[in-house]
């Protein structure tokens, strides 16, 4: 009589399938850092994985970030900003002021206008700015109106009657109680004084040159203390 003890039989424990194989390979926690070392060896390596291991150990997705130092000028460009305009603010409460804008109208016969000067990025049109604005301010910084004026900008040149016209934006700080149309009175005496002292190479007609009030929204008042 044999001995039932043994005779090995199959033990459905202890059998294992391919898929029990298969989960319990699956179940271990690779080593990737050998699987992508030594170049051919590690590629076979990894390719040797299941495809779910594979399949996790994909790279993710990058997502682009803005790096710091961007970052840092917007924060500081708008803050510049927002403190520029909230000065304005205070000062135009503070000390009751405003700005006050004029337009100056001046004819240049020594030129003859071409239409780069209709483009404001130009060289003829930055060359005929810078000579305008510096006799403007050199005008007004000499002049009684000195601590009230800011800035001028040549905004415009037009063709004209031989030669051209430059339009000129002119700043100042006045009181809100002053009359516009009178200090346009003295802001023209004081530009026209200027122009006929002008000695340098531009020809300028005096008579042919005005200057009249300029309205400008408080909005663009702002833009253009800022810029």
């Amino acid at each position: 009589m044999k001995d039932l003890h043994s005779t090995p039989f199959p033990s459905r424990h202890t059998s294992q399938c391919d898929s029990c194989v298969f989960q319990h390979h699956s179940l271990r926690t690779p080593d990737f850092s050998q699987a992508f070392v030594g170049g051919q060896k590690g590629y076979q390596a990894y390719r040797d994985l299941p495809w779910d291991l594979q399949k996790i150990h994909q790279s993710p997705i990058k997502i682009r970030h803005l790096e710091p130092w961007k970052i840092a000028v917007i924060v500081i460009g708008t803050a510049v900003a927002a403190a520029i305009t909230i000065g304005l603010l205070v000062y135009f409460l503070a000390y009751d002021q405003k700005l006050f804008y004029y337009s100056a109208n001046v004819k240049i016969t020594s030129i003859r206008y071409n239409n780069e000067f209709s483009r404001q990025s130009s060289g003829r049109f930055r060359d005929l700015s810078e000579r305008v604005e510096r006799l403007i301010d050199k005008t007004f910084y000499n002049s009684i109106l000195r601590k009230k004026y800011i800035r001028s900008r040549l905004i415009r040149v037009s063709p004209d009657t031989d030669g051209v016209m430059a339009e000129a934006l002119l700043t100042f700080w006045f009181s809100s109680t002053d009359s516009r149309e009178t200090l346009r009175e003295r802001v023209g005496k004081i530009l026209r004084r200027g122009l006929k002292k002008y000695t340098g190479p531009l020809r300028i007609n005096v008579r042919s040159s005005t200057i009249s009030s300029k309205y400008i929204t408080f909005l663009l008042q702002v833009i253009l203390a800022i810029f």
